[in-house]
């Protein structure tokens, strides 16, 4: 053979063994191959249980295994339900070490088995036994005995299990239970004529486990009562006396009266109706400044708001990307031309122009360069991963625009966070030193007053921010403009020299003008179905709907755009689920080798 053909053997015998290589396993690992349960319920509610496990340790150098038995489980606010277990015997039929510590803390009894100063290998079986009182569960309509048969806390796999159930009398009905605390499936149940129930079920992944229970005759537990431990009173704790009430109603005014104070010196001050109709912006405002003032906050349709003022200024154009059924779609003709007027596209395109963009205010220049930080032409939808930033900017910048004005004495977001963490501390010491005082004294009571004055403090948190003189004029001013927004037609016009700066169908056309004020004074819906009622003249030449230019049935589109909840913007929604027990039954727990 040729140094070629050796070195194309070679090649081929190392792929070879690289195959083989990633086709084997780290060798066995620890599992329990079975697992017996021998449950025998006596007539007084007890349980006498026999678990015969039998554990792989593979080639683990172990000492033995451990088991946790849960002893305590949560029944109403102020009880725990006790399930006490005694005679814990632990043997091995295999030989392996059955040394056995027997321990119990925080509700789990933990049972040791095996010698420290032995390690074993392989594969040995255990058998635990142990009595547990109070168990079964009398009622009118059938006693009912549940356990976990394996518990969910098991790290290791377990390839088979065996549940045996006998009662005083026989079982009229079974049930069981397998899997994880969150998901569960029914496993089979087999009643046998003399009423014994047994289970089965096979390859139970680690923190997978098994529930059993049965239904007897109505009287077959009739001495049976659960073990029950008071955990808590709170009526004790919270005992009213002169003292703690006192303490409590004194806290509460000392925290509360002051800042009430201070928010009703943060209202608007009443100034003189305006005497005539506000028909224009007060004090020529932009609308996302308007819509701060109104309510102190700058959210996201002011954000949406300054974008279609800055596509009425020339600064944008915004183009439908794909309306829903538009494509064979002719406005006007056959018995659903109404509904295909009314579509309105699931995305948008926003294309930058080049105006001059003197005169921009910071925050609207922040938003233009925000958006369009990619490039000149952006999808309305591409901007959802990032908007969160991009509105947090905006608003940012809103914020400081309005104190420059002179509206606003401090900065409103920073305002409220002040006194959001204000209220958070009060609440928190409150509930702290309640809890202290529920668990030392008798005086819990006293630290309610902190905790309501700290609930009070969140709830004046939002009306922290002070106006200035000016800027409450302007609320009063901006809240007439809206009044009008929402109740007029929109038919009035104003003098062409006061919107030179205006694009297209705006400059005539106010109801196209005002369409941004009305978004951010939240009137969109109210001014977009007057404007619709009145018709457009034109369709506005800085908005492209997929129709053509000529097409006028545009503002159900425009209202989807402008709102806060369009859908291009909002990522979908996550959920999530849990629960804490496979069959919400005594036993369970789990356990490992050590």
């Amino acid at each position: 053979m040729g140094a070629d053909g050796r070195r194309a053997l070679g090649g081929v015998i190392g792929l070879a063994v690289l195959l083989l290589a990633g086709c084997t396993d780290g060798g066995p690992t620890e599992a329990i191959r079975s697992y017996e349960v021998d449950l025998v319920a006596g007539a007084d509610g007890s349980l006498q249980v026999e678990e015969t496990i039998a554990y792989d340790f593979a080639d683990e150098e172990r000492h033995g295994i451990e088991r946790l038995i849960p002893e305590r489980a949560p029944f109403e606010q102020t009880q725990d339900r006790l399930y006490p277990i005694s005679d814990v015997v632990v043997e091995s039929p295999t030989g392996a070490p059955a040394d056995t510590e027997v321990t119990s803390e925080d509700g789990v009894l933990t049972v040791r088995v095996g010698d420290e100063d032995t390690e074993v290998t392989g594969r040995h079986t255990y058998v635990l036994s142990y009595r547990v009182e109070g168990v079964a569960d009398p009622g009118d309509g059938g006693d009912r005995l549940a356990w976990n048969a394996v518990g969910t806390g098991w790290g290791v796999p377990i390839d088979q299990v065996d549940v045996r159930l006998t009662g005083p009398a026989g079982a009229v009905a079974g049930d069981c239970a397998v899997g994880a605390d969150d998901v569960r499936t029914a496993c089979p149940v087999d009643l046998t004529a003399g009423g014994e129930l047994r289970a089965r079920a096979t390859g139970l992944a680690p923190g997978e486990g098994v529930t059993v229970s049965g239904t007897y005759p109505p009287g077959t537990f009739a001495g049976a009562e659960p073990v029950l431990e008071e955990t808590f009173s709170p009526a004790q704790a919270f005992r009213a006396t002169p003292v703690t009430a006192g303490l409590a109603v004194g806290g509460f005014l000392a925290l509360v009266v002051p800042s009430l104070l201070r928010a009703r010196r943060g209202r608007p001050g009443r100034v003189a109706e305006p005497s005539a109709p506000q028909l224009t912006p007060p004090y020529d405002a932009r609308p996302a400044q308007l819509g701060t003032v109104l309510d102190g906050r700058a959210q996201r349709h002011e954000v949406v708001a300054t974008l279609l003022d800055l596509a009425v200024h020339g600064q944008l154009r915004i183009e439908e990307a794909d309306p829903a059924d538009a494509d064979d779609a002719e406005p006007d003709e056959g018995p659903d031309a109404d509904e295909e007027e009314e579509a309105v596209p699931s995305d948008w395109r926003l294309v930058r122009t080049p105006a001059d963009p003197r005169g921009l205010r910071p925050y609207e220049q922040q938003l233009l360069d925000d958006v369009f930080a990619d490039g000149d032409v952006v999808l309305l939808s591409d901007l959802q991963s990032r908007f969160a930033g991009v509105q947090s900017r905006a608003c940012a910048a809103m914020y400081r625009d309005v104190v420059e004005r002179g509206w606003f004495r401090a900065d409103p977001a920073a305002v409220r966070r002040r006194w959001y963490g204000i209220g958070t501390g009060v609440l928190v010491a409150g509930v702290v030193g309640t809890i202290v005082l529920a668990v030392t004294t008798t005086w819990a009571l006293a630290g309610i007053g902190i905790v309501l004055a700290g609930l009070v403090l969140l709830g004046l948190a939002g009306r922290m921010p002070q106006r200035t003189p000016e800027g409450a004029e302007v609320h009063e001013r901006a809240a007439a403009f809206r009044d009008q927004l929402a109740t007029s037609d929109g038919s009035w016009s104003a003098d062409a020299d006061q919107l030179a700066d205006l694009a297209g169908a705006a400059r005539t056309d106010l109801r196209v003008r005002y369409l941004p004020h009305a978004v951010a004074l939240g009137v969109a819906e109210e001014w977009t179905t007057a404007v619709q009622a009145a018709g457009p003249s034109a369709t506005p030449t800085w908005y492209v709907p997929a129709h053509g230019s000529g097409y006028v049935g545009v503002w159900p589109a425009l209202l989807a755009f402008s709102s806060p909840e369009n859908p291009a913007l909002s990522p979908p929604a996550t959920a999530g689920s849990g629960s804490t027990y496979v069959g919400g039954a005594a036993g369970g727990g789990g356990g490992g080798s050590w």
